[in-house]
C-alpha cells in the first residue's frame, strides 16, 4: 500500500507531502482544484509516462516520490530479486524526475531503473481506474487469472502449472540430445580428437614455466659458461688470483695480532673471508662444468613449447584452462555416449506428461466454461446496482493445444457493450472513464484475484451517476478496501461519506503563485465538506444535517458489515 507521497513542482503543487492510511481514503475539492494532479503523480510512481509539461511553470525539474508498504507475500519480491534490489524494512521507495530537458530518471530503492521495469512493477502496486491503462483487469493474461480466482480453480492451475513446469524442462532436455546420428558421430569424432590432442602433450600444471626456463638455460649455455670460467680465473686460477691476494693479506693480519691482540678477531674474519671465496671459486669450477650444450634437446624443447602455445590459442589460455576443457569434453563425450538411452527415457517420460497435462487441461476448460456462466450472471447484477443495467457483459474463452502454458490450454478475454445494440468490445476499448470505473469496482466486488494488499485508485467512478447508484458505489468501495487500499476521488457526498480517511484539496493564490494544499478532514470539517458538496458555496443547516445523516448512516452500515464479515 502506499504510506507516503511526496511532490515537488509538479503542475500546479509547489511542495506537498502527505501520508495515507489502509482502508477507504478518499480525496475531494472543488471543481478545478487540482485532484486529478493527485492522481496523475500516483499514476508516475506505477509506471505512467511522464511529460515536460508535468513541470511547475518556472522550475526545471519535478519530482514525485512515494514510499510502498509492501508484505512479505507480496510478488513484487520476485521481480525486484531479478534486478538485484531488496527491500529496506518492507519499504520499496520509487522515485521519479522529470526534467525539462528531457532527462527524466526513475530511481527504485535508489536505484536508477527503465520505464519498462517501472510499468512491471507499478502494475504490482496500483490498479488506476479511469482514464489511465496502469490496471491488471485491462490485460487479458489476468484476466484468465480473474476467472480462475471466482471459479476457485487455483488448485488445480497449481497442479497444471507444476505439470507444465516438469513438461518443459524434459522437452527441454530432449532438444538438446536430438540431434542426428551422423551429426552425434561427428561430434563425437571432434572431440576425441581434441582429447588426444590434449592428451599427447603429457600436460601438468606449471610445465610450459619449467620448459620455457630451461630452454632460457640452454640458450644461454656459452654465455654461462664463459661467466662462470673468467670469474673462476680471477678468483683462483691465475698466478695473482683474489685468493692468493687474500692468503698474503692474512698472513700479514695473523702477525699483526700476535703483537696486538685487538688484532685477533680481525685475523679470524679475514680467514672467513678467504674460505668463502675458495668455496666460491669451487662452486664457479664445478657449475662451469656442469653447463651444458644440447642443441638437440633445446630443439625438442622449442617444439614442445609451439604445440602447448597451439593448444592455448585452441583451449584456454593457460594450462589449467587446457585441463579443464579437457575434463569438460570428456564429460560431454559421456553424455553423447549415452544419448541414445536417455533419449528413450525422456520420450517415455514426455508422453506421459503431455498425456497428464492435456487430461488436466481440459478438465479445467471445461470448469472455466462453466464458471463464465455463473460469472456473466453475477456481473450483470452487480452492473446493475452501478446504475449499467444495460451492459451486456460477456468472456470469450478460447481452447486450443497448439498453445498450451502453465495456465492450460484457454486463452481469456472480457468483453463488453455498454448500450443496447452495440456489438462487445473488449474490456481496455471501453472508452468512458466513469463507465470503466464502475465495471472494474463491480469486477472487484465479486471477486479479487490478488492475495496480497494492493492500492486501487477509482477516478470518474461517480460520472454519469447520483443518489441511490452513489450511495452502493460507496459501500461497494467500502467493503473493498478491507482488502485493498482504495483511493477515490469524487464530488458527490454519497460516496464520500463511506470514507475512512478523508482528504481535502485546495487551490490557493500565495505570492502571485496558485498552490494547491491538502488537508485530513475529520469531525466537524469532513461534516462541513460533505454538506458543500450537497449545496454548494450556500452551506445551510439543512445540508449539514444531511451530512450527518449520510455519515451516520454509513458508519452503522460499514460496522454491521464488518460484524457480519
Amino acid at each position: 500500500m502506499l504510506k507516503f507521497l511526496l511532490i515537488e513542482n509538479f503542475a500546479l503543487i509547489d511542495h506537498l507531502e502527505i501520508e495515507f492510511q489502509k482502508g477507504f481514503n478518499l480525496i475531494t475539492g472543488e471543481t478545478g482544484s487540482g485532484k486529478s494532479i493527485l492522481v496523475d503523480a500516483v499514476g508516475l510512481l506505477v509506471g505512467e509516462r511522464a511529460s515536460q509539461e508535468m513541470v511547475r511553470e518556472g522550475f526545471e525539474k519535478a519530482r514525485v516520490e512515494g514510499i510502498f508498504k509492501i508484505s512479505s507475500k507480496h510478488p513484487i519480491h520476485k521481480v525486484l530479486a531479478e534486478i538485484n534490489t531488496p527491500l529496506e524494512d518492507e519499504e520499496l521507495i520509487i522515485r521519479r524526475e522529470i526534467s525539462l530537458s528531457g532527462s527524466n530518471k526513475i530511481f527504485v530503492n535508489g536505484r536508477m531503473v527503465t520505464q519498462k521495469l517501472l510499468s512491471d512493477v507499478g502494475l504490482l502496486l496500483a490498479d488506476i481506474h479511469g482514464q489511465h491503462d496502469q490496471q491488471l483487469l485491462l490485460h487479458p493474461k489476468y484476466q484468465l487469472d480473474f476467472l480462475d480466482a471466482f471459479g476457485e480453480n487455483q488448485n488445480l492451475v497449481t497442479h497444471l502449472s507444476s505439470l507444465f513446469h516438469k513438461l518443459q524442462t524434459v522437452r527441454t532436455q530432449l532438444n538438446s540430445l536430438n540431434i542426428n546420428e551422423k551429426d552425434r558421430l561427428q561430434k563425437l569424432d571432434n572431440l576425441n580428437y581434441q582429447i588426444t590432442e590434449i592428451d599427447s602433450l603429457n600436460l601438468r600444471s606449471g610445465l610450459d614455466k619449467e620448459l620455457e626456463e630451461e630452454r632460457r638455460l640452454l640458450n644461454s649455455s656459452e654465455h654461462r659458461l664463459q661467466a662462470s670460467q673468467q670469474a673462476y680465473q680471477l678468483l683462483y686460477e691465475q698466478e695473482i688470483s683474489l685468493s692468493t691476494l687474500l692468503n698474503q693479506a692474512e698472513q700479514y693480519i695473523q702477525k699483526l695480532a700476535t703483537t696486538d691482540t685487538a688484532y685477533e678477531k680481525t685475523a679470524e674474519k679475514m680467514k672467513d673471508i678467504r674460505f668463502e671465496i675458495e668455496e666460491i671459486s669451487h662452486n664457479l669450477r664445478d657449475y662451469a662444468d656442469s653447463v651444458e650444450f644440447n642443441p638437440a634437446r633445446l630443439d625438442t624443447l622449442e617444439e614442445q613449447l609451439l604445440e602447448i602455445n597451439k593448444a592455448k590459442r585452441k583451449y584456454g589460455e593457460t594450462i589449467e584452462d587446457i585441463l579443464e576443457h579437457a575434463n569438460r569434453t570428456k564429460e560431454e563425450i559421456m553424455q553423447l555416449a549415452e544419448n541414445n538411452t536417455k533419449n528413450e527415457e525422456l520420450v517415455v517420460l514426455q508422453k506421459k506428461l503431455e498425456s497428464e497435462y492435456l487430461q488436466l487441461a481440459h478438465n479445467l476448460s471445461n470448469k472455466r466454461h462453466r464458471d463464465i456462466k455463473n460469472l456473466s450472471k453475477s456481473i450483470s447484477q452487480e452492473l446493475a446496482n452501478l446504475n449499467l443495467e444495460n451492459t451486456v457483459f460477456k468472456v470469450d474463452l478460447n481452447s486450443t493445444e497448439e498453445e498450451i502454458s502453465e495456465k492450460g490450454i484457454d486463452q481469456a478475454e472480457f468483453l463488453l457493450s455498454p448500450n443496447i445494440g452495440e456489438s462487445p468490445r473488449p474490456l481496455s476499448k471501453i472508452a468512458s472513464g466513469g463507465e470503466l470505473s464502475r465495471i472494474i469496482l463491480a469486477l472487484k466486488s465479486i471477486v479479487s484475484p490478488e492475495n496480497y494488499l494492493k492500492t486501487l485508485v477509482f477516478d470518474e467512478v461517480d460520472t454519469g451517476i447520483g443518489g441511490r447508484v452513489a450511495s452502493t458505489v460507496g459501500e461497494k468501495l467500502s467493503l473493498l478496501s478491507n482488502q485493498h487500499q482504495v483511493f477515490c476521488v469524487t464530488h458527490l457526498p454519497q460516496i464520500a461519506c463511506w470514507a475512512s480517511h478523508h482528504l481535502h484539496v485546495n487551490k490557493q493564490q500565495s505570492n502571485g503563485r496558485t498552490i494547491i494544499q491538502i488537508t485530513t478532514l475529520t469531525g466537524k470539517n469532513q461534516i462541513e465538506e460533505l454538506a458543500r458538496m450537497m449545496a454548494g458555496e450556500n452551506v445551510t443547516e439543512t445540508s449539514r444535517k444531511q451530512a450527518r445523516e449520510l455519515l451516520q448512516k454509513s458508519r452503522i452500515t460499514t460496522k454491521q458489515t464488518e460484524i457480519d464479515a
